[in-house]
């Protein structure tokens, strides 16, 4: 039976390889929109291309007039989304079977839905499960739940979060990344540190210490480094300044800084490094599907050994201070072996499902499929 499905598509570019595959894979058998903003979508375009895309529509679909003017004048690159939403509710409620969403902005649609049989509501994670943020009481809103790993569906099913209808399928974005080619960041052959805070004030280290970092390692010529912060770090309204980084680091040598480019969100740089330094930041899930050193940053003294929301501090390291930084670098190789590389291959296993003979973004597919069909 073939479907017609919306995703709706309003956030930054971090948010693209996990869908983007999804809906090549529903394509083939359902009519499949993507609805985004009117803005430069490059990134989208690219990615479909890439997965050699031939069915699924783009519909580029603009904000209220007011609000573009007003999204203008504050510097937003993307429109607010509950403005964008309510201008197309009619649209998106009368013409498809099925939304698909990456993130808690479907509370726009959800009343004026009401008891309607559909649209039905999916929920598509745009990440790996890391912190609270991912055990949302808002994910019981959705009629169908795909999640990418059992850790994360006994963690719902633990907190009583685990929706009715629900499937482990995978992490589509490792489909994604697999076609990328890569490519050397650095010409020497010095271990290279990737150093990815995340965005969130309370909990990010860049606010602590993210300056003395690159301060320590443009005095440290041993290693290159690669900033790559979360891409809301500095991107998202309200965030940092990027010139409060000073020239000196954007010319160096040994660094190479990335504030937000397409190489940010697609693996590039956790890919290229040898050690990971963080704190909150589940891109190092994504770091540890090839086991390698880590050091998590914890400057405000955490006590954070039975909390599940830093659970990837398992796999290295933890340390309070900079002081500590260079005795934990030196032994990062040796510790990794002898203590952390079993545990991070133990979580890849629990975060990311597998299975011979499909793609996580077939399964996803497959399971969005079987769905519809079983309920509409």
């Amino acid at each position: 039976m073939s479907h017609k499905i919306a995703i709706i598509f309003l956030d930054e570019i971090h948010h693209i390889y996990h869908f983007v595959s999804v809906a090549v894979e529903l394509a083939k058998s359902n009519q499949v929109h993507i609805l985004t903003h009117s803005r430069k979508n490059t990134f989208l375009y690219e990615s479909l291309k890439k997965l050699n895309d031939k069915n699924v529509v783009v519909e580029k679909m603009p904000t209220v007039a007011f609000r573009a003017f007003t999204d203008r004048l504050k510097g937003r690159q993307l429109p607010r989304k509950g403005f964008w939403i309510k201008k197309h509710k009619k649209y998106i409620l009368t013409n498809f079977d099925a939304i698909i969403f990456t993130d808690y902005y479907h509370k726009y649609l959800l009343k004026v839905r009401e008891d309607r049989i559909k649209p039905k509501f999916i929920f598509l994670e745009h990440g790996t499960p890391g912190r609270a943020y991912a055990y949302n009481k808002d994910i019981l809103d959705f009629d169908f739940h795909l999640q990418c790993g059992m850790f994360h569906n006994t963690s719902l099913k633990e907190m009583q979060l685990l929706n009715d209808e629900y499937k482990v399928t995978g992490y589509p974005k490792l489909d994604v990344v697999k076609l990328d080619k890569p490519e050397p960041i650095f010409t020497n052959n010095k271990p290279t540190v990737l150093y990815n805070p995340h965005f969130t004030p309370p909990l990010s280290s860049w606010h602590f210490m993210g300056l003395r970092i690159l301060e320590f390692f443009y005095k440290l010529k041993d290693y290159n480094l690669i900033f790559a912060p979360h891409i809301n770090l500095f991107n998202k309204v309200g965030g940092d300044d990027p010139a409060v980084i000073p020239q000196k680091y954007h010319t160096a040598d040994n660094i190479h800084i990335d504030l937000g480019s397409d190489k940010s969100v697609n693996m590039t740089y956790t890919k290229a490094a040898d050690i990971y330094i963080g704190d909150v930041s589940s891109q190092v899930y994504e770091f540890m599907t090839n086991p390698r050193p880590c050091i998590f940053l914890n400057p405000e003294g955490v006590d954070y050994k039975d909390d599940i929301n830093y659970r990837f501090w398992q796999c290295g390291d933890v340390i309070n201070s900079i002081t500590e930084l260079k005795e934990a670098l030196k032994s990062s190789k040796e510790n990794h072996q002898k203590t952390y590389k079993s545990i991070q291959e133990k979580i890849t296993s629990e975060n990311y499902y597998t299975e011979e003979g499909s793609t996580p973004s077939e399964r996803a597919a497959s399971a969005i499929n079987e769905y519809l069909d079983n309920v509409l």
